[in-house]
């Protein structure tokens, strides 16, 4: 990554309010409390108990939001955060797939809203190959999780389809478990476009991905095997949090690799990769 600022240049830390602090926030939390991001410091840390007022003033201090906490959450601080000016990575991107999410209440503000990749890649060549062409390019995102991640109770004794559909259809169907899916389609296709697979392993001790892109210009398969962060109960993989920790340490000298952002109503059409 190339440095933007000029060497001898002093610069402020970047100010950041998590709110949050599941599985995802808590190591991002840590991780800033620990020194490990340099030229980025954590200001404040909000979750469901915090007041109004405690609220407020945690966005108003802020030079960047991570909401690592639920669709709720993020439905909420999106436009309060995009309006002060501010950044917001939003890990909890499923919130884009409902169709009556008022996007202009938060798309015509100053800030911009920042998707980490989460638990998987590749959306460089991804989002370089849609760039070429994409009226007949196909992208299939397939995730083999264990039941319990899926909120499934049954007793599987062999591996399950229990989701084919739209990247949109996942993230309504399993909100807690598709924002990968949701990042890649914005970054790509888009949410309708997209087709996701969500298969239930009762034998999985991982999560496992699987993105396959076929077009005119070529084919790729991308595969990804992430531990699972313990503190999830299955539901999310550890390298997730680092996504958003990577996205905080390019912030702090000009966006880099790891993040889709858009300050644009999200639809059919792609928002910017930055």
């Amino acid at each position: 990554m190339r440095q933007l600022v000029p060497e001898g240049v002093e610069r402020r830390p970047l100010a950041v309010c998590v709110v949050g602090a599941g599985a995802i926030g808590q190591t991002v939390i840590d991780a800033l409390r620990d020194g490990s991001v340099r030229d980025v410091r954590l200001t404040a840390v909000l979750t469901s108990r915090s007041s109004a007022e405690e609220t407020a003033a945690a966005l108003d201090a802020a030079d960047i939001v991570v909401e690592a906490a639920t669709v709720d959450a993020a439905r909420t601080l999106l436009p309060a955060v995009v309006k002060r000016g501010k950044d917001i990575v939003v890990c909890s991107c499923g919130v884009f797939a409902e169709r009556g999410f008022d996007v202009e209440s938060f798309s015509s503000g100053p800030g911009r809203v920042l998707l980490p990749t989460g638990a998987i890649g590749g959306f460089d060549v991804l989002a370089a190959a849609t760039r070429a062409g994409s009226r007949d390019a196909r992208l299939t995102h397939t995730t083999i999780k264990r039941p319990g991640a899926l909120g499934i109770e049954e007793c599987l004794d062999a591996e399950r389809t229990v989701f084919r559909g739209s990247a949109r259809e996942a993230a309504l169907t399993f909100p807690r478990t598709s924002n990968s899916s949701v990042a890649l389609a914005l970054a790509t296709l888009g949410l309708d476009r997209v087709e996701v697979v969500v298969i239930a392993d009762p034998a999985a001790a991982s999560t496992r991905h699987v993105v396959e892109w076929e077009s005119p210009l070529g084919r790729y398969e991308l595969t990804f095997e992430n531990a699972i962060d313990p503190a999830s109960s299955g539901r999310t993989s550890a390298i997730t949090a680092w996504s958003v920790i990577e996205v905080l340490a390019a912030l702090s000298l000009g966006i880099g690799p790891g993040a889709v952002g858009s300050a644009l109503p999200v639809g059919s059409s792609r928002p910017e990769k930055l």
